[in-house]
């Protein structure tokens, strides 16, 4: 039987924003089981047993996929088995990409480095006007002379430099850098630790493994696992309303 907490635990670190979630739809094939309000779909024949379950991370398909080995032989599975497809009406099927493993971590990490670079250069400015002011005189002049009355407006500007309000300033950015690269950071450790990796099964051993698709926005969605060592796996889930 598999675990499944394995499936779960994951959940609130990696938690979004999104307004829905899916639902796997019965089949006959699929053993729909529910806990704690959320519905997951357990696949099992002989050989292996299968649970796979989508939900939203940005806008992107993520998929967290346990599986464990029912044979008494090694089985061989990677990311490269899995496919994804959408449709609004369950009968017009488009297939969407799915990312490998090292190229979703790829994309993430060049994503955190542009903004951990701009967030920095955006910070210095920002201490850098922080601590820079000016003080305008106005005023008007007249007076006489030998050579008749004269009148007339004059007006200065001169810039002065504040290290208390530079400091404050600096602060603040420093806090916000060290915010925005500790959340990358956790998040990147998350991927190392948790993207599904090409992997040989030992008999009845298991595996967790996040797998992510490019941004969606579709009814109905089908994950489809292909692998020779066991049955072709096919569940569709329907997006509802949180």
């Amino acid at each position: 039987m598999i675990k499944v907490l394995c499936i779960l635990f994951l959940s609130g670190l990696m938690s979004s924003c999104a307004t829905y979630h899916f639902i796997p739809i019965p089949d006959g094939i699929i053993q729909i089981k529910n806990d704690r309000g959320s519905s997951y779909p357990i696949f099992k024949d002989e050989k292996v047993g299968l649970i796979i379950i989508p939900e939203y991370k940005d806008s992107e398909l993520m998929i967290k996929v346990t599986i464990r080995n029912l044979a008494d032989s090694q089985i061989s599975i990677t990311d490269s088995d899995f496919e994804v497809y959408i449709s609004e009406d369950r009968i017009n099927w488009k297939n969407v990409k799915v990312y490998s493993s090292m190229e979703y971590y790829k994309k993430e990490k060049a994503e955190y480095t542009a903004g951990a670079v701009l967030m920095v250069l955006g910070a210095a400015a920002n201490t850098y006007n922080a601590g820079q002011g000016y003080s305008s005189t106005n005023g008007t002049v007249y007076g006489q002379s030998r050579y008749g009355s004269y009148s007339g407006s004059y007006s200065s500007r001169t810039s002065y430099y504040d290290p208390v309000a530079a400091e404050m300033s600096n602060q603040r950015n420093a806090q916000m850098v060290a915010n925005y690269a500790q959340n990358g950071k956790q998040w990147l450790e998350v991927l190392e630790n948790n993207l599904f990796y090409n992997k040989d099964l030992g008999p009845d051993e298991e595996y967790f493994g996040l797998i992510f698709s490019e941004k969606i926005s579709s009814n109905f969605i089908r994950i489809i696992c292909k692998n020779e060592a066991f049955s072709i796996v096919s569940i569709e889930y329907e997006k509802v309303t949180d």
